[in-house]
């Protein structure tokens, strides 16, 4: 079944002051918009919808991923929690990682095969899985039971390049970590990066490259975000101390810089991309923001996305030298994107990619795209809605 609520491709000429938007029902047109940077052509292809009972967010989590040439997933449907692959115009699930219906996957893609930690509160799971090329087939190889934090609402994973894997979780008002070896049975026991968060906050993990490993997190409390790294060769109880990204941007407005959004990208140097939310809540001011943390440790001033939107993601593509935030707008009822190009930081107009009633929760992928990448989001928790978006 295709689409109700993306009837064809938007071919939309952007002029300033004002905008003319030209709406076509071909299936596959062009959609032209013009950033500060440079003018990009965008095609958007819609795939068929896929009934799931789990939706799509949990917002620093990534549900796709890239191998072997081939778009692969991990979502639940009636019969379970599956790999699929995406062909042609529709999801063929591949491979049953567990008949649990309500877990939410977070996807960490190696070249041997992919990671997974298939995220279920308190009682958790991380499950590896081998990719065989000549059969285009995920074959299980491990599998290890973790238990999270009371209170937990979200918790990623990635490993450090030095052969540990790492999850990232909440409590009711801490940032946790724990790491497991190749050879070890078990995670190990919660390092605390930080206390003092509110219920309501959530964190994220991510790869830095060369055996570092870092985590952003938010703090209503203090209205601050926080990050702390680790670098392989110390001692994992070993983390340097708190950074306080774009701490020089906050200011005492609303409910302040920080809420519990946030989804990351990082360069082949280093450099970090997040997508985050404020709670400033009011017109004008930044509501989508980005942070970018450079790789000799400086982070830049907060920048401005949006000033209305929710449950964004990063998208950064290299070769293109670009890099995309995707959020949810409540006020229009779609998904949309801004770009900016990472050498002078300046968004792009708004692109709309799908609409429909209650569409939220976007994902896709911790992987560096080059030029197509698929696009996921969910209604309510029953309809999953998928669009290729290619860039030229």
């Amino acid at each position: 079944m295709k689409h109700d609520f993306l009837t064809g491709l938007r071919t939309l000429v952007r002029h300033r002051p004002s905008p003319l938007r030209l709406f076509a029902l071909a299936p596959l047109l062009p959609l032209l918009f013009s950033s500060a940077h440079s003018q990009l052509a965008v095609q958007i292809r819609e795939i068929d919808t896929l009934n799931i009972t789990s939706h799509t967010g949990m917002k620093p989590q990534s549900k796709l991923w890239q191998q072997d040439g081939i778009w692969w997933g991990c979502f639940a449907d009636s019969t379970g929690t599956h790999i699929w692959q995406l062909d042609g115009d529709h999801w063929t699930r591949s491979f049953e990682l567990t008949s649990d219906t309500l877990v939410r996957a977070d996807v960490k893609a190696h070249d041997w095969g992919i990671t997974v930690l298939l995220f279920s509160g308190v009682q958790s799971s991380v499950i590896q899985c081998a990719y065989f090329k000549e059969s285009k087939r995920y074959d299980l190889l491990d599998q290890t039971i973790v238990t999270l934090d009371e209170g937990v609402e979200t918790a990623t994973i990635d490993s450090d390049g030095d052969g540990l894997l790492w999850i990232a979780s909440d409590s009711e008002n801490q940032v946790n970590v724990r790491w497991k070896g190749p050879s070890d049975r078990a995670f190990s026991e919660p390092i605390t990066l930080v206390d003092g968060i509110s219920k309501d906050d959530i964190c994220v993990i991510t790869s830095l490259g060369h055996g570092r490993v870092g985590v952003l997190w938010s703090n209503q409390n203090t209205q601050r975000y926080g990050f702390r790294r680790h670098v392989a060769a110390t001692e994992p109880e070993s983390w340097f101390p708190d950074e306080v990204p774009a701490e020089i941007s906050a200011i005492r407005h609303g409910d302040g810089m920080s809420d519990d959004h946030l989804n990351i990208a990082v360069s082949s140097d280093g450099t970090l991309y997040a997508t985050v939310k404020t709670s400033y809540d009011t017109e004008g001011m930044p509501l989508v923001a980005c942070l970018i943390r450079r790789p000799h440790g400086k982070w830049d001033p907060l920048y401005h996305v949006d000033d209305e939107g929710s449950r964004g993601i990063m998208l950064l593509d290299e070769s293109r030298k670009t890099f995309y935030v995707v959020y949810t707008s409540y006020r229009d009822n779609s998904i949309v994107f801004k770009s900016s190009s990472t050498d002078s930081i300046a968004f792009s107009e708004r692109v709309t990619l799908m609409e429909g009633r209650r569409i939220n929760n976007v994902s896709s992928t911790r992987q560096n795209v080059s030029g197509t990448f698929p696009i996921v989001a969910s209604q309510g928790d029953s309809l999953m809605h998928t669009v290729i978006v290619e860039v030229e």
